[in-house]
């Protein structure tokens, strides 16, 4: 398959157009590979005593993944997503980050539950 892409591509004098032909040629994996990740990152949820460290590195291997997919998911909303995938154990963490407008990154906020956990256990 190498060869036939590279006789394909060879007279294409740039590595942008051949950049593009391949795009067109392999693109439709990606769309379905980038529904694939978005669909579990949107329905991940952390099990009540589960390890924290645990879920939040799947959700940022998650992140990784779309971002590699050239998925756009502004740091903001990464934060708000990995929020809304707390159990009812952290609402008193939740409760507090929302009175206290805090505005974390995701390492920050990760950081930060890790803290809390400690101290929920």
């Amino acid at each position: 398959m190498a060869n036939v892409l590279h006789h394909r591509h060879q007279s294409m004098g740039s590595a942008y157009y051949m950049l593009e032909s391949l795009k067109k040629m392999f693109g439709e994996k990606n769309r379905v590979a980038k529904q694939t990740s978005m669909k579990a990152l949107l329905n991940i949820k952390m099990a009540e005593g589960s390890s924290i460290i645990d879920h939040v590195l799947k959700i940022m291997d998650l992140l990784n993944e779309l971002e590699v997919l050239e998925a756009v998911i502004y740091k903001k909303s990464q934060v708000e997503m990995v929020l809304q995938t707390l159990p009812d154990s952290f609402q008193q963490f939740l409760l507090n980050y929302n009175m206290n407008k805090m505005n974390l990154l995701l390492e920050k906020l990760w950081n930060e539950l890790q803290a809390v956990e400690s101290i929920i256990k």
